[in-house]
């Protein structure tokens, strides 16, 4: 009788220990759970923001929006479009941003290496994204920067 009075005693003893280790471990399980979460939702916007920009590039090295040759009413348009070409893509995925955080640029010269140089269109996009964590605790938010570099099909 006083051996199972021993054993259930010990059994209520490691039975409060496993919930108090527990109550330790389970918070930081779900830090690191919610971390790996936003970790894969960083990688994946970060993603959509290099195709936002692969899609204004591949507009804007079109003929039709050449700067050079339009005039500042056709380059205002020029802009336009292709700015709103990498909201509306970007949208698509519910990212949203303004279209002044689209930076177009389309006489970037690249050097061959040759001596030859070819002039190319970069658009880089600019968003800012908090984290799942909490309102900048520990970390603040976090600004991703996606960016495409074409050469222009024109005037090389």
């Amino acid at each position: 009788m006083r051996n199972e009075t021993v054993r259930n005693r010990r059994t209520h003893d490691h039975r409060g220990a496993v919930l108090v280790e527990m109550a330790i471990v389970l918070p930081i399980l779900l830090f690191l759970f919610v971390g790996i979460v936003d970790f894969g939702l960083i990688l994946r916007e970060y993603q959509i923001l290099q195709n936002g920009a692969r899609e204004g590039a591949r507009l804007s090295i079109l003929q039709t929006y050449d700067m050079a040759t339009l005039d500042s009413a056709g380059q205002t348009t020029a802009l336009a479009v292709i700015r709103q070409r990498v909201v509306g893509y970007l949208a698509q995925e519910q990212i949203t941003i303004a279209p002044t955080d689209v930076d177009v640029k389309q006489d970037l010269p690249i050097d061959l290496g040759d001596g030859n140089t070819v002039k190319a269109t970069r658009i880089r996009v600019t968003y800012t994204r908090a984290l799942l964590i909490g309102n900048g605790w520990p970390f603040g938010p976090i600004d991703l920067r996606g960016e495409a570099i074409f050469a222009n099909l024109y005037g090389n």
